[in-house]
């Protein structure tokens, strides 16, 4: 059979990417859908690594967020089998590193990690990992209306409106790194504005903070790292998913099956 735009579109594809290439070290890879689409989310992977010690990376810069590193070099990422993968050592000793691995018929398989490679305990370890979606236009508006989370009690909700319910009975927080412990899937998923498509983004159980950003199109599911003593390591798991269905379907199939990983 020949080929036509479904057959060359369709599948899962993980690159290594680019979204402000004036920042060397940004560590983007790109990841598609996996039904006929020639869009990518750019996984921004990490943002960001806040410590006690300081802000340890950027991927960008932002004057009000001074970085300990600053300038840090660019850091290519390797090819595996089913994806990428890279690592970058601080110079005061302390590496991280992940990678991002197809998961067939969903999205992305993701890891990332941390090693103390410093002679100081390492604490208070919280990444920013955003899923930036202006390069997906299904999922691109520039809103919070699309974002969704679960709260107990009220199932899924719009970002603003469950961060505006008060609740705090939850699991994970709604904000920047901190916030109302509201969510009890730690999930952040994301509406197409088309029929019946969910993207959707999680650390599992170690997720920290859901949230989003209007003006630059983004979920976020951020993740957090126990303490690390000197020469100690963690390892953390979590996945970018696609879903063909509602939310509510969506939310059935993570509970049932997404969770496993």
């Amino acid at each position: 059979m020949a080929d036509d735009y479904a057959t060359q579109a369709k599948g899962i594809r993980i690159l290594p990417g680019m979204w402000r290439p004036h920042y060397r070290w940004e560590q983007i890879a790109w990841v598609s859908p996996p039904w006929p689409s020639q869009d990518y989310v750019w996984l921004d992977f990490p943002e960001a690594v806040f410590t006690d010690s300081g802000l340890l990376f950027l991927s960008h810069i932002n004057p009000p967020f001074p970085v300990v590193f600053p300038n840090p070099p660019h850091m290519p990422w390797t090819q595996t089998e089913t994806g990428i993968s890279f690592e970058r050592v601080l110079p005061n000793g302390i590496a991280f590193g992940g990678s991002v691995e197809r998961w067939e018929g969903v999205g992305a398989r993701l890891s990332l990690f941390i090693r103390n490679g410093s002679d100081t305990p390492l604490t208070r370890i919280k990444l920013q990992t955003c899923a930036y979606l202006r390069g997906i236009r299904e999922f691109g508006e520039f809103t919070q209306a699309n974002k969704v989370v679960h709260v107990p009690g009220r199932g899924w909700m719009p970002f603003n409106g469950a961060h505006a319910t008060g609740i705090e009975t939850g699991q994970f927080s709604l904000g920047w790194r901190s916030g109302p412990k509201t969510a009890d899937l730690p999930v952040m998923a994301t509406v197409s504005g088309e029929t019946g498509r969910v993207a959707a983004m999680t650390w599992f159980e170690s997720t920290n903070a859901l949230v989003g950003n209007p003006g630059h199109p983004c979920m976020h599911a951020d993740p957090v790292f126990p303490d690390l003593a000197p020469g100690a390591r963690a390892d953390i798991r979590g996945a970018l998913m696609f879903f063909e269905g509602t939310v509510g379907a969506f939310g059935d199939w993570f509970v049932s099956e997404g969770m496993k990983g």
